[in-house]
């Protein structure tokens, strides 16, 4: 008993060791390859962050490349269309006219009918003409209020308190020759009349009335433009905005301005950039005159026709004098898409300063230098229409 005890206590420890290292063995294996399996999937979180690491960088650094290369191509387009602005702000509107201030004064009296023919056969465009009421109604082709400047005997009445047989018999001077007012009428025929093959001849009349007639001129110029069958071109303005109104709402195919020579502020232009422009509000105008007449009738108020379909109405052109033209004006007027014409210009370096910041038009007394600095101007659109255009405004 003893002696198998012996050897089962001698035999069993070598087969425990053998057993143990097998077991230890087979657990450093399984541990080694749990360990390689963490090992590798820790190395392949690692790879996998890196390459998602990568990718939201590559993808980051092409947004970034796109919005540099918008952000060039908006600049650019920016820039360009500045340049294009610029340009366009700097170009007449549409080829330059030449307007005779009250006809050809070089060669003739003023508002004359020689005047206007002076300025026909001189090569103007246009010739630019005051005309005011008699006090029969007839439109007659004169400047002031009074007659003591031109009259050649003194005499210094109002034109509207006398009849038109009246004036006309006033014998009128002016740079040693005599003369006598002239019609509408008359003008507009000396005017019409033209050779073959010269270009057709205007006349730009200056309306001179305040609101309470405006009506009453308009009625009569309207009258005796139709009735003369004028073939030439026309238009029309007045430094009294309810005028322009006035006449743009009896004929709205007729060429009809303001004349905001020495007034800049009545063009009641804001700076908002708006493509049309418009004088005060109707009611707000018809207001302003409703109190003037109020005031002329000594407080009574009745109903006048000069208030009946009043509405603002858009400018054809602005006339601005040469010291009040501004870059912003003209910019206004160019965001409106009003041409201006400026007067009282009276030397080359002058129009052509004028003609280079976007000016359509000039009036002066020697249109010698006017036809010089306009003369390089070609391509433009024309002022009006063609010659067999049967609209007498567009012509």
């Amino acid at each position: 008993m003893t002696r198998i005890t012996l050897i089962l206590t001698l035999e069993c420890p070598e087969h425990s060791c053998a057993a143990y290292d097998d077991l230890h063995q087979w657990r450093w294996r399984d541990y080694v390859a749990r360990r390689n399996m963490e090992a590798g999937c820790e190395m392949h979180g690692r790879e996998g962050r890196g390459r998602l690491s990568e990718s939201v960088v590559a993808v980051v650094s092409v947004l970034a490349c796109i919005a540099m290369l918008a952000g060039l191509v908006m600049g650019t387009t920016h820039v360009v269309g500045w340049v294009f602005d610029a340009i366009a702000l700097a170009s007449p509107q549409h080829r330059p006219i030449v307007i005779a201030h009250r006809g050809d004064t070089r060669h003739a009296p003023e508002n004359s009918l020689a005047s206007i023919r002076a300025a026909k056969q001189n090569g103007a465009d246009f010739a630019e003409i005051d005309v005011r009421l008699t006090k029969d109604g007839i439109p007659v082709v004169f400047h002031d209020r009074r007659t003591g400047r031109l009259d050649a005997g003194g005499r210094n009445v109002l034109v509207n308190s006398m009849p038109l047989s009246a004036l006309q018999r006033m014998i009128m001077q002016q740079r040693g020759m005599r003369y006598s007012v002239p019609t509408l009428r008359q003008a507009l025929d000396d005017a019409s009349m033209s050779r073959p093959g010269q270009r057709r001849f205007g006349l730009l009349l200056d309306i001179k009335t305040d609101a309470r007639y405006a009506r009453k001129v308009a009625d009569a110029v309207v009258r005796v433009v139709e009735d003369s069958k004028y073939a030439g071109n026309l238009m029309v303005m007045s430094a009294n905005p309810y005028a322009v109104m006035v006449f743009k709402s009896m004929r709205p195919q007729w060429h009809v301005g303001l004349c905001a020579s020495g007034r800049p502020d009545l063009t009641q232009w804001d700076d908002d950039g708006t493509s049309e422009a418009r004088f005060m509000d109707g009611a707000a105008r018809v207001e302003t005159v409703r109190r003037e007449v109020t005031a002329k009738r000594g407080g009574k108020q009745r109903k006048h026709p000069m208030f009946r379909g009043m509405r603002g109405e858009a400018m054809d052109f602005v006339v601005f004098r040469t010291r009040d033209v501004t870059s912003r004006l003209l910019r206004n007027a160019r965001l409106r898409r009003i041409p201006v014409y400026v007067d009282s210009v009276d030397s080359y370096d002058a129009a052509n300063g004028l003609l280079r910041h976007g000016v359509s038009g000039l009036l002066g007394e020697n249109i010698t230098p006017l036809q010089q600095a306009c003369s390089s101007y070609h391509g433009l659109p024309e002022p009006f229409s063609s010659p067999d255009d049967d609209d007498r405004s567009q012509a």
